[in-house]
């Protein structure tokens, strides 16, 4: 945490309205919403996934991360199975793993592929502080992150007009129920 910089306190809907701002207002994630994962809309989607983790009842904190390319690939990556698939071992591997032990993949990932050839110059990522292994847990903007952990991994890091920010909250005690909760939610349509 010794390379974030505090900015301040934020409220889970302004969390959600940057979040939507971005990938809610891209057709592709509003697709993917509505065929992969059978929601009428994002917004239904990714509520549905922020009440699986109790977003709205959460502190949140706002933090400039003060070099992304250090940190960020050091995040854990989340808990959804589109990202977890690629591990034996559940919830325990970093962006830097990924890109170390499944580089074509990363190489081959449209979304990631994108985000490396042309990053947001102004961007948000959404985390939660596991208290319990004082680590970061990526919650939104995996093909972000593995962008930086590949530029960095490929001695090209991103050269940042402006640090990227993230929302995080921490989560106190045994983090790995919550982990194992969201990954198994796997924030489709209840049936």
């Amino acid at each position: 945490m010794n390379q974030l910089k505090y900015l301040n306190n934020v409220s889970w809907q302004e969390v959600f309205d940057v979040w939507k701002a971005n990938e809610g207002a891209d057709p592709v994630w509003q697709a993917f919403a509505k065929n992969e994962k059978g929601w009428d809309t994002w917004e239904q989607w990714r509520g549905y996934q922020s009440s699986i983790l109790g977003a709205t009842e959460r502190e949140w904190k706002l933090y400039e991360i003060i070099d992304p390319n250090q940190i960020v690939p050091k995040f854990l990556i989340g808990p959804f199975p589109g990202w977890q698939k690629l591990f034996e071992e559940k919830n325990v591997n970093t962006f830097e793993d990924l890109v170390r032990d499944k580089t074509e993949w990363v190489k081959e990932n449209i979304g990631i592929k994108t985000r490396r050839e042309h990053f947001p110059r102004s961007t948000q990522f959404i985390g939660l502080y596991l208290d319990d292994k004082q680590k970061i847990v990526m919650y939104e903007g995996h093909h972000r992150a593995a962008a930086i952990s590949l530029a960095v991994f490929e001695n090209d890091p991103i050269v940042f007009t402006s640090n990227p920010t993230i929302a995080l909250t921490t989560i106190a005690g045994d983090s790995s129920k919550l982990l194992d909760h969201l990954l198994a939610s796997k924030a489709s349509k209840p049936v």
